[in-house]
């Protein structure tokens, strides 16, 4: 295929995730199987690492004086595999409204692919989080799973999913 014909979009390289309280998001995520892959707050040298010094005000539509901490969390070791981009805001703080339910316009949910979804559902009701139910038998389009869902720290929703074998 010749380069201009190749497609412009590559893959997804982050999803961001705006947080109250980084490390309690972090630790969230962390209990689930993600790892930090890149603390933004860690100076690399002279490098800046401030929002605002390194020029994201623009690009983001915010303040000009917008400052936070941040960390890229990955579930692998493929360089090339997506992250959670966890943002904690100190500028400028905005809260919104709060979710309805599931079925509202937005991200309803981000799904994440799992080997055990029993083990990681034990996991998270021993470490104080409220599952919306146990893992449950799902079939779609003839591929069963097991599936539950949990909210982060911050109300985002997780759904778990076990495949299993038709």
């Amino acid at each position: 295929m010749a380069e201009a014909d190749k497609p412009n979009l590559l893959q997804i390289y982050h999803i961001n995730l705006n947080s109250t309280d980084l490390d309690r998001t972090v630790a969230f995520y962390e209990l689930i199987g993600f790892r930090r892959s890149i603390d933004l707050s860690d100076p690399i040298g002279d490098l800046p690492t401030g929002f605002a010094e390194i020029g994201l005000a623009r690009p983001l539509a915010l303040p000009d004086d917008l400052a936070g901490r941040a960390v890229l969390m990955a579930t692998g070791d493929d360089p090339r595999g997506t992250r959670l981009d966890i943002v904690e805001w100190s500028a400028p703080v905005q809260r919104g409204p709060a979710r309805i339910g599931l079925a509202q316009p937005g991200v309803g949910r981000i799904a994440l692919k799992v080997r055990d979804a029993a083990a990681i559902h034990a996991a998270l009701v021993a470490a104080g989080h409220r599952p919306y139910s146990e893992p449950c038998r799902v079939v779609m389009a003839g591929q069963p799973f097991m599936v539950f869902c949990v909210e982060d720290p911050d109300g985002i929703v997780i759904e778990f999913m076990q495949f299993q074998r038709a």
